[in-house]
């Protein structure tokens, strides 16, 4: 049988052994849909079960509650006087418009139609406390009592609601008693409308007192504000000139003068330079000195003309009389005062160039000066300024809230007048409340439909949160995702009606016995995919580990061990290595005595082929672990361990070192830094993800290689995705054994 068929799913692609995610890490807040699809589905009468209940107990609810009627009555709120003066507006603030003013003002109407005086009011006047209280709630109640107990059950009935923003709002109750409701809703509004009979001359003449009262104050202030001003442009001496020109002038100033400073700088910046060139050159020949250059003087220019022809005079002189003679001496003088005029030219030339840069430098510092003032006047000029500009803001304020409260006095005395002559009243009842022939409550199809809904989304929630809470590995996904290493291949679940749930050795034995079995064709795609990933390394010895214990281990390992050996691309001779010194198993589920072992070779037995046993198993030999020594971890750290496992691995063909788990001790630690690599072993249903995902990263920090994970117990009869099912496979939940 060509072993390319039996290739897993969930494996890697040929030659892929590296780890898929580098730092073995898992998303923090994973979110696989299959699965909780899975989980509702396996739940899903559950679910049912839960909305079933929760519709029968609402219905059994609603046909238990007594029936309510609602009435409604509505009533006009119109604050709008007659348009007597013909200015097209409302003489209130507070009246018309559909915002800012008009909203509070309408909230305010709705308040007070809720309101406990008004409610009283409708409660007293149409002596509704009989009708609203039964004889039991008016025993031992004086009057006033009665009125207000029946005034707080009606207020709790009435409900005002404005919802169109149309100036009209409509009072709704509540009750029991159809009648008794639209009386109800009748009475309050008229309540209401007498309520604001005369209400608006009131509330005018309060406004126009205050009004008064405000504009007095804003008068005086503003008159207070004025003479402040006044006073502080007096002092300041801004009464004939304006505090804006004088700024003005300053600004001038300063911008005059920065600009004659940079003028005089520059000035003085070039004439520096001048003069260290000049000095530089007058301390050469004053003929090739390049101060002649420099110059702009005619004498020096005359002398120097002058001084050549004297000197060449003096040349002629020298040719018939010789540099002895009365002549020549004499000429020779006067060509020595000439060049002694010439260098003394120079030096003047010099120092009246220094002259002009002192001037250029004194000429700066007193326009710095002069900058400087300005500036320091333009400062002292600021906090006046600012003085100024608040005053000046303070009393423009104070002079619009004055007019402004002037204004709004008029319009309020006027309104006031009109109000006394018409004597009206804003509001107004507008529809009568009907007595109501069907009930509002309760709502048979309302409580059913929101019962359904609410359970629903319960049942959904407790089988999410479910899901969500359980850590374990329940497919190849979980387990690649958690270790960061591919899934080698999966081991279905064995169930109890193939297997003696407390067998063990019927279980480890089951490929071999049973070699045509789903579980021997997984085993073989297993071993496929394996050499698959080895097919570019050594991959010659290898630890299976686990997380924790009793989740398969040792089964895999001699599942692993069995097909490898039965390989039909050729006799493989493979050894089966207990480093389980804790709690070892192969011996007997192999049936080899365990007298004499690995613990032997690593002390020093160098008798290979008394300790290593065969099985009944062709081209499959088990190394038990013999006598169980007190430091396992200590024996396998050794030297001696690594000259045993290179004797062994030049004597067989594949290697499998079956080691302890790695959560509870660090021997499977150990043994992947001296082996070729590590496959774990993960339980679906019982391994949690958190414990995959540390065991691999235990492994990665010591510089070992995970090749891959298997997965075992996986239950096949989920299509398309593995859960562990209820069976049984693995290790058995029993007590603890204390190592020797």
């Amino acid at each position: 049988m060509d072993p390319e068929r039996h290739l897993s799913s969930a494996a890697p692609p040929p030659g892929m052994g590296a780890p898929v995610v580098p730092d073995g890490g898992e998303a923090l807040l994973s979110f696989d849909l299959r699965r909780y699809f899975d989980a509702l589905r396996r739940y899903v009468w559950v679910v049912l079960a839960i909305v079933a209940i929760a519709i029968t107990g609402a219905v059994i609810y609603t046909q238990r509650q007594p029936k309510v009627y609602e009435a409604r009555a509505s009533v006009q709120i119109e604050p709008r006087l007659p348009d007597l003066l013909g200015q097209g507006q409302d003489l209130l603030s507070t009246g018309g418009g559909t915002g800012g003013a008009g909203l509070d003002y309408y909230k305010q109407q709705r308040q007070i139609l809720s309101s406990y005086k008004i409610t009283r009011q409708t409660v007293e006047q149409n002596q509704l406390y009989l009708k609203v209280l039964d004889e039991h709630e008016r025993a031992d109640l004086e009057v006033k009592d009665q009125i207000d107990l029946a005034t707080r059950k009606v207020q709790h009935a009435i409900t005002v609601k404005y919802p169109d923003q149309d100036r009209i709002m409509y009072v709704t109750v509540r009750n029991e008693n159809a009648g008794l409701a639209a009386e109800i809703a009748n009475a309050h509004v008229d309540s209401y409308v007498e309520y604001t009979k005369g209400q608006l001359t009131d509330d005018t003449l309060s406004a126009s007192n205050v009004l008064t009262l405000e504009f007095e104050k804003a008068e005086k202030s503003l008159r207070d504000a004025e003479a402040d001003l006044y006073k502080f442009q007096k002092d300041k001496d801004l009464l004939a000139v304006s505090l804006e020109d004088r700024q003005s002038m300053v600004s001038s100033n300063i911008t005059a003068f920065t600009n004659k400073v940079n003028e005089a700088r520059a000035r003085q910046i070039e004439i520096g330079a001048k003069l260290d060139r000049m000095k530089a050159a007058s301390n050469m020949d004053v003929l090739e000195s390049p101060v002649l250059l420099m110059s702009e003087s005619a004498s020096f220019e005359a002398l120097r003309a002058q001084y050549y022809a004297e000197r060449n005079r003096l040349k002629e002189l020298a040719k018939p009389f010789g540099t002895k003679h009365p002549d020549y001496q004499a000429q020779a003088a006067k060509v020595d005062d000439l060049l002694e005029a010439l260098q003394a030219e120079t030096r003047r030339m010099v120092a009246a160039v220094g002259e002009q840069h002192k001037a250029a430098v004194m000429s700066e510092q007193r326009l710095l000066g002069e900058l400087d003032k300005a500036t320091k006047e333009a400062l002292a000029l600021g906090p006046d300024i600012a003085t100024y500009n608040d005053k000046l803001r303070k009393k423009k304020s104070l002079e619009d809230r004055y007019n402004l409260l002037r204004n709004r006095l008029a319009a309020s005395d006027l309104t006031g007048s009109m109000n006394r002559h018409l004597n009206t009243s804003y509001a107004k009842g507008l529809d009568r409340a009907l007595v109501p022939t069907a009930p509002v409550s309760p709502s048979m199809r309302i409580n059913v439909a929101a019962a359904g809904v609410f359970s629903l989304f319960v049942g959904l929630g407790v089988v999410l949160l479910i899901v969500f809470l359980d850590r374990s590995v329940k497919s190849t996904a979980d387990a690649q995702q958690a270790a960061g290493v591919p899934v080698l291949g999966v081991i279905p679940i064995i169930s109890d009606d193939e297997l003696p749930r407390d067998d063990d050795r019927a279980r480890d034995l089951y490929v071999h016995e049973h070699p045509t079995s789903a579980v021997a064709e997984c085993c073989r795609s297993l071993r496929t995919n394996i050499l698959f990933s080895a097919a570019e390394r050594q991959f010659k010895t290898i630890v299976v580990s686990s997380a924790n214990e009793r989740e398969g281990k040792t089964t895999s390992v001699i599942y692993l061990g069995t097909t490898m050996a039965q390989s039909v691309e050729g006799h493989q001779r493979v050894l089966l290595v207990d480093t389980d010194m804790r709690r070892p198993r192969l011996h007997a589920s192999t049936g080899v005595p365990r007298g004499k072992g690995l613990s032997n070779l690593i002390l020093g037995d160098n008798d290979y082929d008394e300790v290593i046993k065969t099985t009944a198993i062709p081209n499959l030999y088990i190394l038990p672990c013999g006598p169980l020594p007190p430091n396992p971890a200590e024996l396998l750290m050794t030297k001696r361990f690594g000259v045993v496992l290179e004797e062994l691995a030049q004597r067989f063909d594949r290697i499998i070192l079956d080691s302890p788990p790695i959560g509870a001790v660090t021997d499977a630690v150990v043994l992947s830094k001296q082996c070729d690599g590590v496959i774990l072993v993960a339980q679906a249903g019982k391994t949690l993800r958190d414990e995959l995902k540390r065991a691999a990263r235990q492994i990665r920090d010591v510089g070992g290689i995970t090749y891959g994970v298997i997965v075992n117990a996986i239950d096949d009869s989920a299509k398309g995705y593995y859960y562990y099912g209820g069976g049984y496979y693995g290790y058995r939940a029993e007590p603890e054994e204390t190592s020797s």
